[in-house]
């Protein structure tokens, strides 16, 4: 298997990989040669679910709430945050594929390009996208949040040395904070586009970068974007709220059994364990159970053990897995919501479309199937059902489109109002052709892996595990 799984690697080219995403996705190889404006509108494009349940309605009221609160903390005025969290309740789709970067960075501006087409291809007023923010200024190399790109050149947003960046998530709270954009290439007199982002960028101190990026991001969507669309950026300060508010309220599906025993978490917990030994090894890692702790900024795993949530390592954490104890550590923030309890309140439950890259397509679907196995011990067969009806809950919507372009140059040249532009000639490309090399899945050994068990019959589109893709 490993000599199949190593020439599958050296095989695995962009054909093959958008032949595998057709074989999972049977709609999306439909689009593969049309213009990308029009697999942009069908993402966007929701009808109303198939079936309700209770559970899913009273999410719903929670997620809108927190919508709502995330709006009027970035600044929109009640009514406007009252309309996002309307629209997102009505439409309900949450762009969840770039990480907390700044607009101009190039996996985030290409995605939000492309979810700007089919937002305006049905006249949308709100723009509600989830970006990661448990992730280091440094993803690899000198890309990740602490890093751009400009003329070519290496700037250090926030002009921060290795030691401030390698530890720390950019939610942590050990600010300040600020737009330094330093030059590591060459140090001197800032180039014309340093010197024209350094002046749009807000000029005060944060007290986390990730608050930092989102008041930025919200500036340059204004500026440069469509300012007739509202875009709200939440993160996992947000979803730690919407956990808090969950766990609250007694009536919520979350609070009733996440802590009861009735077998649901641990039906999830040893599905996504059984996953690891399966065809679908390695796409659904159980790094931490439900939350991570947090010293600082600093993250590390926990594990469920009894009746305890404890550090997988060294660290000093133990806190008894009950309700009010974890709605403090919550608050205290010395715990942080996963990203499997993230899509659940945020996707799952309340029944939201969620757009993602090349892994997500794969272990979303996959956490769907986990939380119904946990849904089936419980003998909950409305939420089951429920759920089980969702049309395209999880759509490949993150690097979809991805050119060589910089960013900020481009908004540069097409100057303030001028991004239909932009999307008129984006628009015109084949899906095929926007998209790049696809070098996010030819490159990973999970993609070849995958392909090869398609290959063998191993995978299929009707496999029990991809049921509630």
């Amino acid at each position: 298997m490993t000599e199949r799984m190593d020439a599958e690697l050296s095989q695995l080219t962009k054909h093959a990989v958008l032949d595998l995403i057709g074989a999972l996705f049977p709609w999306i190889a439909e689009f593969r040669q049309q213009d990308l404006a029009d697999y942009a509108r069908a993402v966007f494009d929701v009808e109303p679910h198939a079936r309700s349940c209770e559970a899913r309605r009273h999410a719903m009221s929670h997620f809108r709430r927190c919508i709502r609160r995330a709006a009027r903390t970035a600044g929109f005025a009640d009514h406007r945050a009252n309309a996002i969290a309307a629209e997102i309740a009505n439409a309900p789709v949450m762009q969840a594929g770039p990480h907390l970067h700044l607009l101009v960075e190039p996996d985030a501006y290409y995605t939000h390009l492309f979810s700007l087409m089919g937002l305006s291809a049905h006249r949308r007023s709100a723009y509600v996208s989830y970006a990661v923010s448990t992730v280091k200024f440094v993803e690899r190399g000198r890309k990740g949040p602490g890093w751009l790109k400009l003329g070519g050149e290496a700037i250090n947003v926030f002009g921060l040395s290795r030691s401030r960046m390698i530890p720390y998530s950019i939610l942590a709270q050990n600010g300040p904070y600020r737009f330094a954009l330093k030059n590591v290439d060459r140090a001197g007199r800032d180039g014309d586009l340093v010197a024209r982002l350094r002046s749009i960028l807000p000029q005060c101190e944060f007290a986390s970068a990730a608050v930092a990026i989102k008041q930025a991001n919200a500036e340059l969507w204004s500026r440069y974007f469509d300012p007739d669309i509202d875009f709200l950026q939440i993160d996992d300060e947000d979803v730690a709220d919407l956990v808090v508010e969950h766990l609250q309220d007694k009536l919520s599906w979350l609070a009733r059994n996440l802590f009861e025993k009735t077998g649901f978490l641990q039906s999830v917990l040893s599905s996504i364990e059984a996953l690891a030994g399966g065809n679908w090894q390695g796409w659904l890692k159980n790094t931490t159970d439900l939350f991570w702790g947090s010293d600082r900024g600093r993250l590390f795993p926990l594990r469920l053990a009894g009746s305890r949530l404890e550090a997988r390592g060294s660290e000093d954490f133990s806190l008894e897995f009950v309700a009010d104890a974890v709605i403090e550590a919550l608050q205290a923030r010395k715990i942080i919501p996963n990203l499997l309890l993230m899509l659940i309140v945020t996707a799952i439950l309340p029944g939201v479309r969620v757009l993602g890259g090349s892994r997500h397509i794969v272990y979303y679907p996959l956490m769907r199937y986990v939380f119904c196995r946990g849904l089936d011990m419980n003998e909950d067969r409305e939420l089951s059902e429920t759920i089980a009806a969702d049309r395209n809950p999880g759509i490949w919507g993150h690097r979809v489109l991805l050119e060589n372009a910089e960013p900020f140059s481009e908004l540069d040249m097409l100057g303030s109002g001028n991004i239909r532009a932009a999307l008129r000639k984006y628009g015109r490309l084949s899906l095929e052709g926007a998209c790049g090399t696809l070098e996010s899945f030819a490159g990973d050994s999970l993609w070849a892996s995958l392909k090869a068990r398609h290959n063998e019959g191993a995978v299929a589109v009707n496999d029990p595990e991809w049921a509630f893709s």
